[in-house]
């Protein structure tokens, strides 16, 4: 059996058993129509698109229902998981890179639960840990950033990082790809400490440990150094042109600098997934007034997203990815929203001199 025959295979089973988590049947439905909006990309998300619920039934899922959100996003993560290893079956020393990235959503309205100005956005904002093997890629976990006084972004990613199952450890060979806004030495000795190898932004102000006051800025491409305040290890030192500007990366790996940009580069994979997520599956729709609410909306996102990935193959977009893991993991509720269609355009169907009646064949 092929990679994606076992993934298309696994796609069903997944909603499943997330669907199977409300007790009650009629929440079954209700999360049934929600998922299946998500994995429409053609759609606005919004409570009111849902195919064969109402809003309110919806907004009472999401909000008010005490159905167990903790035992879905385990369900969904440890699916993750498990694809990533059996893509990894048979291979010499896999690499998987675990991105983490922080993205704020803008928001209006003092309501909203979790929002906050953080680098002049008034929003909602989000650590993500995407990881990525080869052309398999989950956001496998996230935490809202609540401002000053609470954990910091970088100690945000750290408990992402540390959630990391042992299997996953003991398999692949790990390394963290991040900005420079995770450059704290408590980030990058936590990653270390983590046996995880990392190549990680840094500032061109980001002090070394040579005489005097030398910055990463007056160092070489390619250069061997030790940070200012983190010297316990020996960098490698990538400088990155992009027009007039210059990005710096350090690797706790000893290696060229050229494979250092290269490694960095991998990065913007995350960037891609927020522009899919946010644009896509509806992550920057987010308009519910309750915690509850805000966590099961990015839990259908990221459910939405891993089905689609599992269901993906060379040459297909996302959509249209999303279109076939709709197929595959909800054919009830496809098959209802088919045949209300057919329902509403009877009429015109016998102006026209045709007339359809369904029935359930013996399979």
């Amino acid at each position: 059996m092929s990679n994606l025959q076992f993934r298309r295979e696994r796609a069903p089973i997944l909603a499943d058993r997330i669907l199977q988590v409300p007790q009650s049947p009629y929440q079954q439905r209700s999360l049934q129509a929600a998922l299946g909006l998500f994995l429409d990309l053609k759609t606005k998300k919004a409570l009111h698109r849902a195919p064969t619920v109402s809003a309110s039934a919806l907004s009472r899922l999401l909000n008010e229902y005490d159905w167990d959100t903790p035992q879905c996003w385990d369900i969904l993560i440890q699916a993750q998981w498990d694809a990533l290893l059996v893509a990894a079956k048979r291979k010499h020393h896999p690499q998987l890179r675990l991105c983490v990235e922080l993205t704020s959503i803008p928001k209006t309205g003092t309501t909203l639960p979790h929002v906050r100005v953080y680098h002049h956005v008034f929003g909602l904002h989000l650590v993500v840990l995407y990881a990525v093997y080869g052309r398999l890629k989950f956001p496998v976990g996230y935490r809202v950033y609540r401002g000053r006084g609470t954990a910091s972004p970088a100690r945000l990613a750290l408990d992402l990082l540390q959630d990391v199952p042992l299997r996953i450890k003991a398999r692949f060979n790990v390394w963290v790809l991040a900005d420079s806004g995770f450059e704290a030495a408590s980030f990058l000795q936590g990653v270390r400490d983590l046996n995880f190898e990392f190549v990680v932004g840094v500032r061109s102000t980001r002090r070394t440990d040579h005489p005097g006051r030398v910055t990463v800025a007056d160092c070489e491409h390619g250069s061997w150094l030790h940070l200012a305040n983190w010297p316990w290890e020996t960098l490698t030192l990538a400088r990155i042109d992009r027009g007039d500007r210059t990005f710096f990366s350090v690797s706790s790996q000893l290696m060229s600098g050229d494979i250092v940009a290269q490694e960095g580069k991998k990065r913007w994979s995350i960037e891609s997934f927020f522009k899919e997520a946010k644009h896509g599956f509806g992550l920057s729709r987010c308009a519910l007034h309750t915690g509850r609410g805000v966590d099961r909306w990015i839990l259908l996102v990221f459910a939405a997203f891993t089905l689609s990935m599992l269901c993906r193959e060379d040459g297909l977009t996302l959509e249209q990815a999303a279109e076939i893991a709709a197929r595959l993991a909800l054919p009830t509720l496809l098959i209802e929203v088919l045949i209300r269609q057919v329902t509403r355009e009877a009429e015109f169907l016998r102006q026209h001199g045709f007339s359809l009646h369904l029935q359930r064949c013996k399979i």
